[in-house]
């Protein structure tokens, strides 16, 4: 049976939606709370908050992918065999609050010293803190569907997934349409289809059979792949995708159709 290309749109799609609401509430708390004529003693205060706000995110983000991983076996795999999603590994606080320290106060600073007012400091350290907030709350869910692909023996690999509007990079992995966890991938340089970034609003979908279809705008992205870097290979072939991407790809670039 065939991947239910709807199904990974929509999943990708209330992911963003969560992490949406996690922006709103960070940059709610850090336009109520941060002070940017005292930012190290308002900065303790702005931490406390958002530490839950990212925890709670994560839990959130790796609880829609367990149930869409559910689901999406249950499509695939009519047989009940046991298997159950594997969960997220923890966020450690120090690694979070470490996140939190460079992409606030840290960046603040940074724009200051750089010739910023304190208004644009607190906008460039808002944008700052958004991605890496968002990325940390979303990994919660990549995690579940990265460990359960490959937990899962019935499992094939995955396809990624993309937004709208994604990144040279993130075009470039999503061409490479579904990837499998047996597939030889040396020689490939889009490697690493499974990594993300801040502002990334990629997911994974697992496949459950050796003739997955492309997802989305996949397949298109593979034949503008192989146009683009004819006669090309390694980083040189990056490069190309990346400066046609760039020029005249994105532009050209049509979002699937909301299922």
């Amino acid at each position: 049976m065939a991947a239910d290309a709807g199904a990974a749109q929509r999943y990708r799609g209330i992911q963003a939606l969560m992490a949406a609401r996690v922006a709103q509430r960070v940059l709610q708390v850090w336009r109520d709370l941060m002070n940017p004529a005292k930012v190290d003693a308002s900065w303790l205060a702005v931490r406390a908050a958002l530490v839950p706000i990212v925890e709670q995110g994560r839990q959130q983000s790796a609880e829609l992918a367990r149930v869409a991983y559910t689901e999406a076996r249950r499509a695939e795999i009519s047989e009940e065999d046991g298997f159950k999603p594997e969960g997220p590994l923890p966020l450690l606080l120090d690694r979070l609050e470490s996140a939190l320290d460079v992409t606030g106060p840290i960046e603040f600073k940074k724009a200051i010293a750089a010739g910023k007012t304190p208004q644009q400091a607190l906008d460039a350290a808002a944008v700052r803190m958004v991605g890496t907030t968002q990325y940390l709350a979303l990994e919660g869910g990549r995690q579940v569907m990265n460990r359960s692909i490959e937990a899962d023996e019935r499992a094939t690999g995955w396809a990624r997934v993309t937004d709208g509007s994604p990144c040279a990079w993130c075009a470039m992995l999503a061409s490479r349409g579904p990837v499998y966890k047996t597939a030889k991938t040396a020689g490939d340089p889009r490697q690493g289809g499974n990594s993300y970034h801040d502002h990334c609003a990629c997911q994974a979908w697992p496949a459950f059979t050796h003739d997955e279809p492309f997802i989305g705008v996949a397949e298109k992205l593979y034949d503008d792949w192989l146009r683009t870097t004819r006669g090309r290979g390694g980083t040189h072939a990056v490069n190309a995708f990346r400066r046609w991407w760039e020029s005249e790809g994105r532009a050209g670039y049509a979002a699937p159709e909301r299922p």
